[in-house]
């Protein structure tokens, strides 16, 4: 028995060394079909731009006849340079490296959009093209350049295996299948179609249909195969129909992703992007603080700035618990994504609260990645509102300077005056939530700035913070007479003013 065990350990230990060979042949193979197809086309390039030069007589004018040969030679780059990049596409398919940059969207109109990019092409090949789009297909998650992708190729088999007089017929519909929302798209036409036996070969690298047809129009068969990764990494599926001289339907779907479910297949998409790629992702989850405000119209107009301030391709805003939380799914680490939180200050006047999680950094899965963010939520220790702004009037420049350092650094935004006359003026420009005030100033004191600014009726209701060396009793009651908010006594500890700035803003600020 222990011989018969220790043997099927050895076949396991066998078969795990087998397999990471494969994949060690796989990634080699990989590399060497980028590397090559990368090199091979450079020099291609260089070929069609210069077959183009001669062929526009930018180089001197050329003959009919020789006109002709250059056509044939820059179809056949094309062609070429099209098999090179289906080659590509594959590689990076087997590979894990293809990447979805996916945006919400109505699939209609990347259809609109590929229809008129090849109707005048297939209109001239004398085939019928039209569309037939349904009414209530809905906005869902998708890759445009590659379903655009998808579709060229579809079309383009269409057009290879059509005849004189043809027809072809893109059409798009919301369908239901296992209970599940789907959008469902056809390319169909009444060409020569095929057996069975072929259909079941259609979608495998390098397999294009054994026909005349076929080696006329060549082609490595690699186009429905890529078709076919694609539409899989949208979580869809791709088949066909078909009938000898009747023609052919060629299918494809694509999951609508409800409210509930867009937050769950949002995160697993980026970690399984961040793990392909050896990245981060955080997750930033924002609510509104006071629960009587959490109206949909205020938070859609919340979720609408986030949309318009957040600048990753990769970042994804998505809603979550029942709508009311909005979360930013950002590749990025914890610094990065306070980084996203400082530009959002400014934009957003309502206080929220937010928390953050990092994967890997902080969880190695998406039940933890959700759980830290919600506890960083919870904690109550992350607000974020507008930025308060503060004016700093003091006549040293460098503490002015260093004070505003470290203000923004916590949060505010900060306006400096070196003068008193300069204070007056910028405080009637700027009106800002809370005036620094030196007292010891040349020419215009401070005394004299707080005087002005409580006679005027645009400035009156800033609260003032002064900050003087003279720290004796006559000094604090000629402050509390002008109505200055508080006093600090300089030199002052940087923790002590901003928490006295807290104070009277009514709060910590963002």
């Amino acid at each position: 028995m222990r011989d018969y065990e220790k043997e099927i350990q050895g076949l396991k230990g066998a078969l795990l060394k087998a397999n990471e060979e494969i994949e060690k042949l796989s990634r080699i193979k990989s590399d060497f079909i980028s590397i090559i197809s990368h090199e091979l086309r450079t020099p291609l390039t260089s070929i069609k731009e210069s077959v183009s030069l001669v062929l526009d007589g930018i180089a001197g004018p050329i003959s009919e006849e020789q006109k002709k040969f250059l056509t044939i030679a820059k179809n056949n780059i094309n062609r070429l340079v099209k098999i090179i990049t289906d080659i590509l596409d594959i590689s990076k398919l087997e590979a894990g490296r293809i990447v979805m940059h996916k945006i919400k969207l109505n699939i209609n109109d990347i259809i609109k959009n590929v229809y008129e990019s090849v109707k005048t092409a297939v209109r001239e090949k004398g085939i019928e093209f039209s569309l037939s789009l349904g009414e209530s297909v809905e906005l869902t998650w998708l890759d445009p350049d590659r379903i655009g992708q998808v579709l060229k190729n579809l079309i383009s088999n269409a057009i290879k295996f059509n005849r004189g007089n043809g027809k072809i017929k893109i059409l798009s519909s919301k369908e239901g299948i296992n209970g599940k929302d789907f959008i469902k798209i056809i390319v169909e036409d009444n060409g020569i179609g095929m057996p069975q036996e072929e259909i079941e070969n259609l979608f495998r690298n390098f397999s294009p249909l054994d026909t005349g047809m076929t080696r006329k129009h060549g082609g490595a068969g690699l186009g429905l195969a890529i078709s076919k990764g694609i539409v899989e990494l949208h979580g869809g599926d791709i088949w066909a129909m078909s009938e000898p001289d009747i023609g052919s339907k060629f299918i494809f779907t694509i999951p609508i992703y409800k409210k509930h479910e867009e937050f769950d297949f949002l995160i697993e998409e980026a970690m399984e992007r961040a793990k392909r790629n050896d990245n981060k992702i955080a997750i930033i989850v924002f609510e509104i603080k006071e629960v009587k405000k959490r109206a949909e119209n205020v938070i859609a107009e919340i979720e609408d700035i986030i949309k318009k301030t957040v600048r990753g391709p990769e970042d994804k805003i998505v809603r979550w618990e029942k709508g009311e939380c909005i979360v930013i799914i950002a590749a990025a680490d914890r610094p990065g994504a306070m980084v996203i939180i400082k530009r959002l200050r400014g934009n957003i006047k309502l206080p929220l609260s937010f928390g953050i999680s990092v994967y890997p950094d902080e969880a190695m899965d998406k039940e933890e990645l959700i759980k830290k963010a919600q506890e960083d939520l919870n904690s109550g220790k992350n607000s974020m509102a507008s930025q308060r702004v503060l004016l700093i009037i003091d006549d040293e420049e460098d503490l002015a300077s260093m004070l505003s350092f470290r203000l923004n650094n916590v949060g505010f935004d900060t306006i400096t005056a070196n003068s008193g006359d300069n204070g007056i003026e910028l405080a009637k420009k700027n009106k800002p939530d809370l005036i620094l005030l030196d007292l010891m100033m040349p020419e215009v004191d401070g005394f004299e700035v707080s005087k002005r600014l409580k006679l005027d009726s645009a400035t009156k209701h800033i609260p003032i913070i002064v900050f003087s060396a003279l720290g004796n009793k006559n000094t604090k009651e000629s402050i509390e007479k002008l109505g200055a908010a508080g006093f600090i006594e300089k030199p002052f500890e940087p923790e002590l003013l901003i928490s006295k700035i807290n104070e009277f803003l009514g709060g910590k600020n963002g």
